[in-house]
């Protein structure tokens, strides 16, 4: 049965099975699965370093920027917040709020709205496609398959987008405080244990998400509140 999976690259057991004599053939396939290996780890670090660098650009408000970051796992299609991948880019998260974002004791405003979020809603797609995908590539080096070389080239081709619209707006997230390096050395750790068994960044506690998020609850608690007292006329 031809394989349907667009990142999964065809199996090879049937020709190693009518070449036995090409022993250099699983070699070679163990090869590039450390090599894609090596590259879903970069991808990460990339795709967290995107994520920090957006947290900065909207930090002028901090409701804007848990939405953003909440959206993020939302629209990757994760209501968990865990997985490999998911579960690292959510303690990079929690990384850059807890290290560079709070110390600025910046007000969380209800129904509050980041001077750059406008402009910076064009670039959504890519951060959730930047997610989802990393996740399924992982995924798939996880089972010990190789992903389609077309599969890496379509995913830098959408961190490449993703990198120009952030390019546009540097000069606004370094002045909010973004330090590319010095978050890179911070988080790579992270990234680095990637196909290591790391239950604490598989499964993030459920306690860290509310501490997180806990702002973004109350608000849509007490909406819920208005609309009930609203709906009974008092």
């Amino acid at each position: 049965m031809p394989n349907c999976d667009p990142f999964l690259a065809e199996r090879t057991a049937g020709a190693e099975e009518k070449l036995p004599a090409q022993k250099s053939m699983p070699r070679t396939k163990e090869k590039q699965k450390h090599k894609q290996k090596e590259e879903a780890v970069q991808l990460g670090v990339e795709l967290s370093l995107f994520v920090a660098e957006a947290m900065f650009l909207l930090s002028d408000d901090i409701r804007s920027m848990l939405v953003f970051c909440f959206w993020l796992f939302k629209y990757a299609g994760k209501r968990n917040f865990d997985g490999p991948v998911v579960g690292r880019v959510f303690y990079v998260i929690q990384y850059v709020f807890e290290t560079y974002i709070k110390p600025k004791n910046g007000v969380y405003k209800d129904g509050g709205k980041s001077s750059q979020w406008e402009q910076f809603k064009t670039s959504s797609y890519h951060f959730s496609f930047g997610v989802r995908v990393l996740a399924r590539i992982v995924s798939i080096l996880e089972i010990g398959g190789l992903v389609k070389p077309s599969g890496f080239k379509h995913y830098n081709q959408e961190l490449k987008k993703l990198e120009e619209h952030l390019r546009s707006v540097k000069d606004v997230s370094e002045a909010n405080g973004f330090a590319r390096e010095a978050i890179e050395s911070s988080i790579f750790h992270l990234w680095k244990s990637l196909f290591e068994a790391t239950p604490e960044m598989i499964h993030p506690s459920k306690s860290k998400v509310l501490e997180l998020f806990s702002p973004l609850l109350n608000e849509a608690t007490l909406e819920a509140c208005s609309r009930h007292l609203t709906s009974l006329c008092i």
